[in-house]
């Protein structure tokens, strides 16, 4: 009798917390491959700390996805298979390009080069090998072998190709050979095996490539400031979750982003990545 009761209030218990499972929303965040080259467990285990809070304080739950490519990211944002997003500005731009409704909730926020004031944008650079002495500026690349990222990543394209045009160089013209990589690691990891000679990447990457290569790599070429990645929220997201979410991360413990590419997010408007939507427009009536 007394096993029986013990299991009648187990069942009981197992059933409130299936309800409770049950009635807790569920919701998918996603951020594109910029980090492909690193394995994506990796990725999700970074982000756990900050999605868990997210989900403990709004009452909801968040399931880590990683876009398989910067278009498919851009698709899923747009049709709403995921409600929340970590996005570069490119992405973005072309994101809300497909879907008016999708907004952006915070700018992520980092340190400057002195680590004195957090700033809400970031640089772009084309980087060879620290030993390449016959490559010193950009002109020294003819005829060498080049590597971006995606053709719809920020600084892994739009911003250096940008700047290579501006020079009066076509890059299919100029390189001997192009190679589209898929992610950020993979440039700087094809810059230190000398697979290409010089490759456009961002300096959060270059840090981390610093963290596994050395000081091994030099920079040629810089854009200018670049808006910084956004947070984005599909509308199917409820307005007051978007709403929590903003306030959230607005004052976000700086622990909980540890090995992320953000220190803090602040509140900026859609104008801000207008910018960006000029360079997207220009590249596109040059085609």
């Amino acid at each position: 009798m007394f096993i029986r009761s013990i299991i009648g209030v187990l069942s009981f218990l197992l059933l409130l917390s299936g309800q409770a499972m049950a009635e807790t929303p569920v919701y998918n965040f996603a951020i594109p491959p910029w980090q492909k080259g690193r394995a994506v467990d990796d990725i999700r285990i970074l982000y756990k700390p900050m999605l868990t809070w997210l989900g403990e304080q709004t009452g909801s739950r968040f399931n880590f996805i990683q876009g398989r490519s910067y278009a498919h990211i851009i698709e899923m944002v747009a049709n709403g298979q995921v409600q929340l997003a970590g996005m570069s500005p490119v992405p973005y731009v072309l994101a809300k390009r497909m879907n008016p409704e999708v907004s952006v909730l915070t700018t992520e926020l980092k340190w400057n080069k002195d680590k004195t004031r957090l700033i809400d944008a970031y640089r772009g650079y084309i980087l060879t090998h620290q030993d390449r002495e016959d490559i010193q500026q950009v002109e020294d690349l003819a005829g060498k072998r080049f590597g971006f990222v995606k053709l719809e990543s920020s600084s892994g394209y739009k911003y250096p190709n940008a700047l290579l045009r501006d020079r009066g160089i076509i890059p299919a013209q100029f390189f001997s050979d192009i190679f589209f990589l898929g992610g950020h690691p993979r440039v700087t990891d094809a810059i230190a095996a000398g697979s290409i000679d010089a490759g456009a990447t961002w300096d959060f990457n270059w840090s981390q490539a610093e963290k596994k290569h050395g000081q091994i790599f030099k920079p040629i070429l810089e854009t200018p400031p670049i808006p910084n990645l956004c947070i984005v929220a599909h509308p199917s997201l409820p307005k007051s979750i978007q709403d929590k979410i903003q306030g959230l991360l607005v004052n976000i413990d700086p622990a909980l982003l540890k090995g992320l590419p953000a220190q803090g997010y602040a509140v900026r408007p859609d104008s801000f990545y207008d910018i960006v939507r000029t360079l997207v427009d220009q590249e596109e009536g040059e085609k």
